[in-house]
């Protein structure tokens, strides 16, 4: 019964994930594009992520990391503790 609350709160942070990266209007939807433009603007052309890893994140496959949370705000153009607080909203 947990692991399915639990599978069932990822496909949600996921789905938080997914909806703050489509909100980006001025870059392709594809996650490939959104990886590449990010690392050119955000991140000095580091690998910062990986697409599998993003494709991973927005299905609920995995969580991200504390860490991983906020270099996603800074690629999602949003505050940090916006982003915490409607994941932590979730579980």
């Amino acid at each position: 019964m947990t692991k399915r609350k639990d599978e069932n709160q990822n496909k949600q942070v996921g789905y938080v994930l997914k909806k703050y990266r489509m909100r980006l209007t001025d870059i392709s939807p594809s996650r490939r594009k959104f990886i590449d433009d990010r690392s050119e603007k955000y991140f000095d052309y580091e690998d910062w992520i990986s697409e599998k890893t993003l494709m991973n994140y927005e299905t609920g496959k995995n969580v991200p990391t504390i860490q991983n949370l906020k270099k996603l705000a800074i690629a999602f153009e949003v505050d940090v503790q916006e982003l915490f607080s409607e994941i932590i909203d979730l579980l």
